[in-house]
């Protein structure tokens, strides 16, 4: 029987800790203090809201995704999601400042997002072409 802690995406972030290189969870650390946490003090903007909402969103589908398949390249479409904030944010900077605090993190995060979505778009399509089909983690416990 599925277990509801194997539903979520602890057991994805314990092993992307686990199996995953040093700078590759530095990265994790910074995307979830820049993309998760921080949104949160600026839930008054769309933009953040989006951000935290398609952030957890990722996190059921990369720990569903590592139920049935472990951890691999393909994991990045878990981030498709993204492409909502991502355009709500590159719209807040268009505007008028709303907030010094909240332009710095639209900075932040509108050139995260998109580093991170390049990536994705490169381990996808090595995964879809064949050429990385590695798992570099085993599937999570049902």
């Amino acid at each position: 029987m599925k277990t509801i802690l194997s539903m979520t995406s602890l057991f994805v972030m314990r092993d992307m800790f686990r199996y995953m290189p040093v700078w590759v969870r530095i990265w994790l650390v910074v995307m979830m203090s820049a993309l998760f946490v921080a949104p949160m003090f600026f839930l008054e903007h769309a933009a953040a809201q989006w951000m935290a909402g398609t952030f957890m969103l990722g996190g059921v589908i990369m720990g569903l995704m590592h139920m049935k398949m472990g951890i691999t390249k393909l994991m990045g479409l878990a981030h498709i999601p993204w492409l909502i904030p991502v355009f709500l944010i590159f719209r807040d900077l268009s505007l008028p400042v709303a907030g010094q605090s909240y332009q710095v993190w639209l900075l932040v995060a509108a050139t995260l997002s998109v580093v991170c979505l390049l990536i994705d778009v490169a381990d996808v399509t090595q995964y879809l072409s064949g050429k990385n089909r590695e798992q570099i983690a085993p599937p999570a416990p049902v």
